[in-house]
């Protein structure tokens, strides 16, 4: 008995060491490790993604060297997150997940029984995707502040030829030449806006004035992207709205009067605007709900018997943001305002005054003053370029990141391939 139990212990203690010596420490990184059995699984991971595209691997030395390089980043970037407090919630990850088996048309569950049909364990690889979430959470806040991109950048870029091809913007442009190109033009040029402005239509100002009448298209550019617009026009086109009329403009051929007829691409958009005026009567510690209601109810009777709201509004408003200029808000699209307020909004008809409502602001009176469909495209084309320069800078600042921090921790490789 004794006998046996002496094997035993010799044989435990045996198996004992080779495992410890099979899954010794590799690499020590400031305050963590690295076994030896991580890095193993990293090099037959990285060789069998090697394998499955079908690539060629790189000597050995230099695939060990980038596995244990890799290894030593994910350490640095987990440990500065438990530093900061990084952390990724539940529902977070859940929808992390959904969201890639969604990539494969699965549904999570489905996506789940593939994972562990290839002899993967699935808690194993969320808390793998738990963990490359959480680092690159941290590259974020370490990288993104050191990202600086100016206006003149974003503009460059649009105006490139990269951009250009990218986006595929084109405008239809129309024009009215006077070839004179003297002052007596300009003021021609002038009286001539005018009247399209009180209801001349632009082919009826062509026929009547423009010295290109009657030539091929009566003198319409037609569609252009912004490298084929003449640069006298350019600049300017690209600020226009769809159907506006600028000029007088001088060039060698004579005095110019454009119009920019539609602009069409993948970026352009517009968005339903609408521009307002209101009285606010809140309820306060002096003042009911009652007295509220019959403030704004004598205002409303003042309003209609023609009493100007731009001055009942600097005297009675409560709303501090526009009772200075007389009760007017900003050009909005739908989704600022309050529900209720938007929805009085949209039934009340412009240059007319809504009743009496109330929101969750307080009692209100409101005037529609305007509607327009505004042209949002350009602020689209300049977060979409935006995003493009970003993407670049990041990839290039991150590398710059990793190997600042990187050089800055301790590091103590105690196995080499």
């Amino acid at each position: 008995m004794k006998f046996n139990f002496f094997v035993f212990f010799v044989l435990s203690n045996l198996i004992f060491s080779e495992v410890e010596f099979l899954d010794r420490i590799a690499v020590i990184v400031d305050e963590g490790i690295i076994m030896e059995s991580e890095v193993n699984d990293a090099l037959a991971q990285t060789i069998n993604n090697f394998k499955e595209n079908g690539e060629r691997l790189p000597p050995n030395e230099i695939l060990f060297q980038r596995v244990l390089e890799r290894l030593i980043i994910d350490e640095i970037l987990l440990q500065k997150a438990k530093k900061f407090g990084v952390r990724i919630s539940d529902q977070e990850l859940n929808e992390a997940l959904a969201n890639f088996a969604d990539q494969d048309g699965l549904s999570l569950k489905e996506f789940k029984e593939k994972i562990e049909r290839e002899s993967k364990s699935f808690v194993l690889f969320r808390e793998e995707m738990k963990a490359e979430m959480i680092k690159r959470r941290v590259q974020s806040g370490l990288v993104g502040p050191k990202v600086v991109i100016s206006e003149e950048e974003v503009m460059n870029y649009i105006n490139s030829a990269e951009g250009e091809n990218l986006f595929s913007i084109e405008y239809k442009i129309n024009q009215i030449l006077l070839k004179n190109d003297d002052e007596e033009d300009l003021k021609k040029a002038k009286a001539i806006i005018n009247e399209i402005e009180n209801g001349l239509s632009f082919e009826e100002a062509q026929k009547n004035y423009s010295s290109l009448f009657d030539n091929d298209q009566n003198g319409s550019l037609g569609w252009r992207t912004r490298s084929q617009i003449p640069t006298l026009f350019s600049k300017k086109i690209i600020e226009m709205e769809k159907n506006e009329i600028f000029g007088p403009i001088k060039s060698g051929a004579g005095v110019h009067i454009i119009k920019l007829e539609d602009i069409r691409g993948e970026t352009i958009q517009t968005e339903s605007q609408t521009l307002v005026q209101h009285i606010l009567i809140k309820e306060s510690e002096i003042r009911s709900e009652k007295q509220a209601k019959d403030l704004i109810d004598s205002l409303h009777t003042r309003l209609r018997n023609g009493e100007e709201m731009s001055i009942l509004a600097r005297v009675y408003s409560d709303d501090p943001g526009s009772k200075l200029d007389g009760g007017k808000l900003d050009w909005a699209p739908l989704g600022i305002y309050d529900k209720k307020f938007e929805e009085i909004m949209l039934k009340t008809d412009t240059d007319s005054f809504s009743k009496p409502f109330k929101s969750s602001f307080g009692w209100h009176v409101l005037k529609v003053l305007d509607r327009r469909e505004k042209n949002i495209s350009d602020d689209l084309l300049k977060d979409k370029a935006y995003g493009i320069l970003f993407q670049r800078k990041y990839r290039e600042q991150l590398q710059n990141t990793l190997e600042e921090i990187r050089a800055e921790a301790f590091v103590d490789i105690k196995i080499s391939s």
